[in-house]
């Protein structure tokens, strides 16, 4: 499996599973968390969580392509200046 593809799946397939299995497994739950059926306080947990997922994406597959296409960027725009004094 190639990077881009466990990024994607750990940005996007992760959170629409645990949103998606939530809503089936606790639909008809009365169960409440704090005063809040539980069924919303699983889709409010999950908005944090989705984040954590896009940065652990981001941190583990993503990164290391980013920082190299940047420092190619940075040496062209500095080799395109040339030392003009």
């Amino acid at each position: 499996m190639s990077n881009e593809a466990k990024s994607a799946l750990l940005a996007i397939g992760v959170p629409f599973a645990g949103v998606l299995g939530g809503i089936v497994a606790l639909s008809g739950s009365t169960a409440t968390v704090f005063g809040v059926p539980i069924l919303f306080a699983w889709l409010f947990l999950w908005m944090p969580l989705t984040s954590l997922c896009l940065h652990l994406a981001w941190k583990f597959f993503d990164r290391k392509d980013f920082e190299a296409a940047e420092a190619a960027e940075a040496a062209i725009t500095t080799a395109g200046t040339g030392d003009q004094s």
